[in-house]
């Protein structure tokens, strides 16, 4: 909240995050997706030269967000002294004017002596502990004095800050998070346009570990209910073989879930208000929430998984509607009486069997991650049969646990799983050229599939692919 702001009326991500943690979720990213032509706010502090009757104040100090975009507009900076000593001063950031809750940042007791142990621009530029609002740059002569010290000012406003024209990249931001390094779930709230979710689902193929949530499209309140279906089922790749709109990529990466649902504002005061919301957000808290009652190998639907805060869903449909529905993969939130509105399926968008369904994908993406970094450390080990019977056996730990917490196939460990490390599969080339592979097989619980799992660890990084047999 107090980086990207609050709730507003022309973006549905603070409404997504809200819906987010009411349904469970504890920890989420947001990305800022920005426009190629943004502008980012700024602001010169003058100095306070004394000395001589035809001296001026000078720049000493450029203020700039950290980020381009009008929101900065509204951040202010303030300069009292420090009463410490000559050329010391505090720096407070605000939004919302000099209200005490605008209040996000301060610096005190700082200096712009560049041999000072609180340099300002040291504190506030630091990679990991300065601000999250404002760069600092110098801006005075070489040699400081106490003059080259930033007048006293008080809530002087940044400026200069623009959305700019272009639409904002999201596929690239969305990207961004494989930075992260995690597992991911990813929705971009209220976006059902197909070429700007294909190149996302594109990536999440490639970084093997995230899952798309796709929101079905915004229609007005009042439309038939038959011209609703009818642009679900456009972004289906399963139904529309069509270019005219293109469908979203064929892929077990991603699900489309609708309609859009009435949950209580949080943007309101008013007892009652409701606000009609793409469904990601809440799903991205009940998937959360799921994962922790259950794990990721069991679907997140029905009554189980009902959606918290929900009071009605855009539409209903009728059951073959829901029928056509389906064959398009697309997941409809419904009324189930006794629970609540509750997502009733589980299916991403593609055809073939057994990653069609949710369940199956996001225990793939589990299963691969976890062992990817249960392996991790044998990039700095010998090469040798120990190091090997050393990742069978963390391996095979890892499994067992998941086999007697009912998410492989079988009783035991000798049906549900196999690993296997050894000199068939690390050669003499293969440890020369400093490789470590292994290769899993697990017995899925639906449907009846046996999946190989492929790891490899190497200096440079680590690699994991999966084939059903």
């Amino acid at each position: 909240m107090s980086l990207y702001g609050g709730f507003s009326a022309d973006s549905m991500l603070p409404f997504a995050v809200h819906q987010f943690f009411v349904n469970g979720g504890r920890a989420c990213y947001v990305v800022r997706a920005v426009s190629a032509d943004a502008k980012t706010a700024s602001l010169v502090l003058k100095d306070r030269q004394s000395g001589g009757e035809n001296s001026s104040p000078k720049d000493v100090l450029r203020v700039t967000a950290t980020a381009p975009g009008a929101f900065a507009n509204g951040l202010t900076v303030s300069v009292t002294d420090a009463g410490t000593a000559p050329g010391r001063f505090t720096l407070t950031v605000k939004t919302a004017g000099d209200t005490a809750g605008g209040l996000v940042e301060r610096y005190t007791d700082v200096s712009l002596d560049p041999t000072d142990t609180r340099n300002a621009i040291a504190l506030v530029n630091a990679p990991d502990s300065g601000s999250r609002f404002i760069s600092l740059a110098y801006l005075g002569p070489l040699a400081w004095t106490t003059d080259n010290t930033p007048a006293v000012t008080v809530d002087k406003p940044l400026a200069g800050g623009s959305n700019g024209s272009a639409a904002p990249d999201l596929s690239a931001a969305a990207q961004s998070l494989e930075s992260t390094n995690a597992a991911l779930n990813i929705n971009l709230p209220g976006v059902s346009d197909a070429a700007v979710l294909n190149p996302v689902i594109d990536w999440c193929e490639r970084y093997a570990y995230a899952f798309l949530i796709v929101d079905t499209p915004q229609v007005p309140d009042g439309t038939p209910t038959e011209v609703a279906l009818a642009k679900m089922r456009e972004l289906s790749p399963l139904v529309n073989g069509g270019t005219t709109p293109a469908p979203l990529r064929a892929s077990s990466y991603a699900a489309v879930y609708g309609p859009w649902i009435q949950t209580a504002d949080p943007a309101v005061a008013a007892v009652g208000a409701t606000r009609l919301l793409p469904p990601g957000g809440a799903l991205m808290g009940q998937f959360a929430r799921f994962d922790i009652a259950h794990g990721p190998h069991r679907t997140p639907a029905g009554e189980e998984a009902v959606l918290r805060g929900v009071f009605s869903a855009q539409f209903r449909f009728t059951d073959a509607q829901l029928d056509e529905l389906n064959v398009a993969g697309i997941n409809i939130i419904r009324y189930v009486p006794s629970a609540g509105y509750c997502p009733m399926g589980g299916r991403t968008i593609k055809a073939g069997y057994p990653d069609r369904y949710i369940a199956v994908r996001r225990f793939l993406i589990h299963v691969r991650k976890l062992l990817v970094e249960s392996t991790g450390y044998a990039v700095f080990q010998p090469n040798t049969p120990d190091l090997w019977a050393s990742l069978t056996t963390i391996i095979t730990q890892r499994l067992t646990e998941m086999t007697q917490a009912g998410q492989l196939k079988g009783g035991s460990p000798e049906t549900a799983f196999r690993v296997v490390c050894n000199e068939t599969n690390n050669t003499e080339q293969t440890v020369a050229n400093g490789e470590v592979h292994i290769d899993i097989g697990l017995a899925l619980l639906r449907p009846a599939e046996f999946i190989a799992i492929h790891i490899g660890q190497f200096e440079g990084g680590s690699t994991s692919s999966e084939a059903f047999q």
